[in-house]
């Protein structure tokens, strides 16, 4: 078995993966795991740490400091 990683933003990879997935010999398996970043952000908003803004500009303050 051998394991391919493709960058999907580009077209040219994109193109690639489509036609991978219409071979009959490859089996296409994407990874939708969210990374360590992502998954603290998740678990962050569960727990209610989340920034209270009542406008854009206040918002914007908020995460500037």
């Amino acid at each position: 078995m051998t394991t391919l990683q493709i960058d999907t933003r580009s077209s040219e990879a994109k193109i690639l993966l489509e036609y991978l997935k219409k071979q009959r010999f490859i089996k296409v398996i994407e990874d939708k795991t969210p990374n360590a970043e992502t998954k603290k952000a998740i678990e962050d908003a569960e727990n209610g740490k989340v920034i209270h803004a009542s406008s854009v500009s206040d918002l914007m303050s908020k995460l500037r400091s």
